[in-house]
């Protein structure tokens, strides 16, 4: 019986703690719609520098997702922003990859300074969010937030107005074929099909 309060209680516990740091991200997300710069399509025919937002799932496939990314657009630079549980092993944090951990996060939800630093100093053209897992406590969206850029593209988020391009696409469509659609809806934009 006791047991069973306790029980109760721990998740009373976490759904308050999801709460605040769910109020926390938003009022930052409000903030940053608030003071929002105007959108600049970037030019793909003139080497974009490109930022790709990926869960620890997705990011098992950085190789694959590098080489169609440099197939279908001629980049200045590009940078993997990954969300993970664990650093990986195989892949070490460079300019051209970024991982967040929870630890980088304080106890509001909000990004502890040295890494929200880190993450501001970047600047791109261009952010693809290809993140697929539920956003209930906006981690996703309060990391977009943050990154320094002038063009914010989604296949899905649970925000879709920080973003300046959303592209409606089925739930299981993969990245790989994500990345040529939205190459294709850049070409077209641009007039350059």
């Amino acid at each position: 019986m006791k047991n069973s309060y306790f029980c109760k209680f721990v998740e009373y516990i976490i759904r308050t703690m999801e709460a605040i740091v769910k109020l926390f991200r938003r009022r930052a997300i409000n903030a940053f719609l608030k003071h929002r710069k105007s959108c600049i399509l970037p030019d793909i025919g003139k080497y974009p520098s490109i930022a790709v937002l990926l869960d620890q799932d997705q990011f098992k496939r950085y190789k694959e997702i590098e080489m169609t990314l440099t197939k279908f657009f001629v980049m200045k630079r590009y940078t993997f922003i990954v969300i993970v549980d664990t650093l990986p092993k195989d892949v070490m944090q460079t300019d051209r990859y970024f991982f967040i951990k929870k630890e980088d996060f304080n106890f509001w939800g909000l990004m502890k300074l040295e890494k929200k630093e880190s993450l501001i100093s970047m600047s791109f053209d261009m952010v693809i969010d290809f993140s697929k897992s539920s956003d209930v406590i906006y981690t996703h969206s309060y990391i977009m937030t943050l990154i320094n850029n002038t063009f914010r593209v989604t296949f899905g988020s649970t925000c879709p107005t920080l973003y300046d391009m959303v592209i409606d696409s089925k739930k299981d469509d993969d990245i790989l074929n994500r990345i040529e659609i939205l190459r294709n809806y850049l070409s077209m934009l641009l007039g350059r099909r």
